[in-house]
């Protein structure tokens, strides 16, 4: 590879996957001062890039279930004009970020002139995703441990979205994110009713998030309905619905609260990234390779979800770090994650 090598790298799945691989690009950055660095995701992940500093191009893959709508002769002229563009950068490498890497993607990369195409390579251990992608750096002679995911957000945005929540007297409310892609990562209603009155005799109050859309759409499937019920039920407790229409909104709105309380999904690695402290709720089998790391974040696991009792949820939120406690300055949660615009 020459000395200023352009590198791709490939990530199509979903949120949460996404930013598992945000170490990546920092460390490649790090290795390879002058590389040109390219990201493939897929489009509904494309504003997680956005202000990102150690990434010159975005190149946007569309889901054929994303763009429900389109033909097949649409969804081909998409892969071409992918292709074309691929090509034009001259990639010279290109590292598969996902787990198992589909065909369709690294014939793609193929068609676009990329010979050198690095895979996941199996470690034989229980190994952390943002250990497992950061380790395709060692192809490239990388050493050295993963940094933490950080996401780039507008200072303005998170402020704004903190305002607003202090004008309606939710100034370091407790984030609640009642979605989940998976059944077994589902939490029940019941749960969130329970933590939202027991939470409230003891001084807090609420803001509560969810996937937009009903749950009947194909693309991507939401949590209206859920989070109707809910907002109904808990009509006289301190709790109130943050409504979000693209993901650069929740990622504002999980920055702008004190804590969040979700279940194993997307939502929970954004927080993490943006320097919100985490109580996540995981199933068993999933803790060593999805959790939250860092100090400040804390898992309750059952072999489902839906068995986490709402007490140990409770028991969570006041353990050490004491962060219910006091006021957490921007500087201390979030001055890492945040741009400059």
């Amino acid at each position: 590879m020459h000395e200023a090598p352009r590198i791709l790298v490939v990530r199509r799945d979903n949120i949460g996957d996404l930013v598992c691989t945000l170490p990546i690009f920092e460390g490649i950055r790090r290795h390879c001062p002058d590389a040109h660095v390219g990201a493939l995701v897929n489009s509904y992940n494309v504003p997680l890039l956005q202000g990102n500093p150690y990434i010159d191009r975005v190149h946007v893959y569309t889901k054929s279930k994303h763009a429900p709508d389109a033909g097949r002769l649409a969804i081909a002229r998409d892969r071409l004009r992918l292709i074309a563009e691929l090509r034009t950068e001259r990639y010279d490498v290109v590292l598969h970020a996902g787990s198992r890497p589909r065909a369709e993607m690294r014939g793609l990369t193929w068609l676009s002139g990329i010979s050198r195409q690095i895979l996941d390579r199996d470690q034989g251990r229980p190994v952390h995703e943002i250990d497992r992608v950061y380790a395709l750096l060692h192809a490239l002679g990388a050493a050295g441990a993963a940094p933490a995911p950080r996401l780039e957000l507008p200072r303005q945005k998170v402020a704004d979205v903190r305002d607003a929540l202090a004008k309606r007297d939710y100034g370091g409310a407790i984030g609640l994110h009642i979605s989940a892609r998976e059944d077994e990562n589902r939490w029940p209603l019941e749960n969130f009713e329970s933590l939202i009155r027991i939470g409230a005799e003891r001084g807090l109050r609420f803001v509560l998030f969810w996937a937009p859309g009903e749950s009947t759409r194909p693309e991507h499937p939401g949590d209206d309905d859920r989070a109707r019920a809910l907002l109904g039920r808990c009509r006289a407790e301190p709790v109130i619905g943050y409504p979000t229409e693209n993901i650069l909104e929740l990622a504002a709105g999980l920055a702008a609260v004190r804590r969040l309380v979700g279940s194993d999904g997307g939502h929970i690695h954004i927080a993490a990234a943006v320097g919100t402290p985490v109580v996540g709720l995981y199933c068993g089998h999933k803790v060593a390779r999805w959790r939250p790391q860092g100090p400040s974040h804390r898992v309750l696991e059952g072999e489902r979800v839906a068995r986490i009792p709402v007490g140990d949820v409770i028991d969570a939120l006041f353990q050490e770090p004491a962060i219910l406690d006091t006021e957490i300055g921007e500087s201390d949660r979030h001055g890492f994650g945040l741009g400059t615009k």
